[in-house]
């Protein structure tokens, strides 16, 4: 058979696998996607072209970070698997985030006959682990200790939370009472002198956790604003900025008293979750809308209320993920990824003088999901969906996305590194902030990529195999594969 014969039955299996491919990208049915990965044959010739601009026209501002959300590092199964991990975190990861209580960590203050706080173990050793692997330790300001903490009730009442509630699922209900706020302050007051000083000198803070337990039943919608609430009895009434204001300024004063620039230290909110809607019926959907739905409209009254009533902030936090909130996906979760730039682009169409810190603030996801739609438990599908939204987080101007624990950066043990650890590794390496980047083009919808002066970070986005055509440089990509490559 000649090759132009075969290049032609090529093509002809192309079109019918790029239908495939398509439909595997929607496939949201709770069936198994048992499809084998799809690699290039040795004499296949280049399919698609990859453009690099000769000049940069942007400079990342982009560092990737991870939360510690298990006991897994403290309490290691052994020496070596921690020593394994902490290298993997060491190499792929800029930003060690660590919550002061749940999340694998203990109450700090159980007993409130206490006058301090003292339980600082598991604190003292999750923080470590940022020390250990090199990287910037970051605080996040949740949960609080249950005597502190009560949930808003649909009739207007507040059900106050127990000792036997501190890691229940109330207390992820549950904000801070508006009687019990001075010593929410006194906790943060005490974390900030133990962890803003050596060896620890943590210096980034984010405030709360997903808002939680600011969701107000009664209004179904958020208590982001700065009321007190009702001090007066045990009541769960205050608004987030209110309490986040009041954090703030007690962090910015813990550092002028240990000797510590204030402006140093810095201080994020809302960390709100930014949900999005499919249906056209959902009564909380907003005007921002792309393929894949339109944002709500009460997480972006969150944003725009905690701008407008800051005292102060150092960079504005969010929360969220490529998968709708009622579950239902109107297109591919590659495509709903840019529902994250589009939340950046929303952030930054805001008026900065009624929003102070719209235009200018560094924007952090707290955490964020990209998630396939498929059931099948694909590594280089996972991974190249993950590597095109750190891509979405970039191009958008994004300064921190930190990913939600580090399971994903091996397969079956931390001795064996997975896909998405190579992809972690080679954004620090190549592609961190103050890198300059030259915008890229793809004669295939399948193929995107990232450039530097020396690298380039190719994502083949399907099912399909392609070879890549990068300045006569002919590079093979199997199914879903991301590669870097030398420019």
């Amino acid at each position: 058979m000649s090759r132009e014969k075969q290049y032609n039955r090529r093509q002809v299996l192309g079109v019918a696998l790029a239908a495939l491919s398509s439909f595997l990208l929607l496939f949201t049915s709770d069936e198994q996607m048992a499809f084998s990965s799809l690699a290039p044959t040795p004499d296949m010739p280049p399919d698609t072209t990859l453009h690099i601009a000769t000049t940069s026209q942007q400079t990342s501002a982009f560092t990737l970070g991870m939360s510690d959300v298990d006991t897994n590092l403290i309490y290691p199964q052994s020496s070596e698997q921690a020593s394994q991990i902490k290298h993997l975190l060491a190499q792929s990861s800029s930003f060690t985030n660590i919550h002061i209580m749940g999340w694998g960590a203990d109450d700090p203050w159980p007993d409130p006959a206490q006058p301090e706080p003292t339980n600082w173990t598991t604190l003292d050793k999750k923080l470590q682990i940022a020390l250990d692997t090199g990287t910037t330790p970051v605080l996040t300001l949740c949960e609080a200790p249950w005597w502190m903490k009560g949930r808003l009730n649909a009739d207007g009442s507040t059900t106050r939370l127990t000792r036997d509630d501190d890691f229940a699922d109330i207390t992820y209900d549950a904000r801070i009472l508006d009687n019990h706020m001075s010593d929410w302050l006194h906790l943060v007051q005490r974390i900030a002198e133990r962890y803003m000083a050596p060896p620890y000198n943590v210096r980034y803070f984010q405030v709360w956790n997903e808002l939680k337990g600011y969701y107000n039943p009664i209004t179904n919608n958020w208590d982001g604003g700065k009321s007190q609430g009702d001090p007066t009895g045990d009541n769960a009434r205050h608004g987030y900025t209110y309490m986040y204001n009041q954090v703030y300024t007690t962090l910015k004063q813990v550092a002028q008293g240990q000797g510590i620039d204030p402006p140093q230290v810095k201080v994020g909110g809302p960390y709100v979750v930014m949900d999005s809607w499919a249906s056209t019926n959902a009564p909380d959907r907003s005007n921002v809308k792309d393929q894949y739905g339109a944002l709500d409209r009460r997480s972006l009254n969150v944003v725009a209320t905690w701008l407008a009533e800051k005292l102060g902030g150092d960079f504005l936090t969010i929360d969220g993920g490529n998968v709708n909130k009622d579950q239902t996906n109107l297109t591919d979760p590659f495509t709903a990824t840019e529902k994250f730039a589009d939340v950046v682009q929303w952030i930054r169409s805001l008026n900065p003088h009624t929003h102070p810190g719209a235009t200018t603030l560094p924007i952090w996801w707290a955490e964020w999901y990209a998630i396939p739609f498929a059931t099948e438990n694909n590594p280089d599908y996972n991974n190249a969906l993950k590597t095109y939204t750190l891509l979405q987080f970039i191009n958008s101007g994004v300064s921190v996305a930190l990913a939600w624990g580090y399971d994903d950066l091996w397969y079956a043990n931390p001795a064996t590194p997975g896909p998405w650890y190579g992809s972690a590794k080679a954004i620090k390496e190549h592609f961190s902030a103050g890198t300059p980047l030259y915008k890229t083009s793809s004669t295939s919808q399948d193929i995107v990529a990232l450039a530097s002066k020396s690298s380039v970070l190719i994502i083949n986005k399907s099912l399909l195999p392609h070879v890549v055509d990068v300045k006569g440089k002919h590079i093979p990509l199997r199914s879903f594969q991301v590669v870097v490559v030398n420019r």
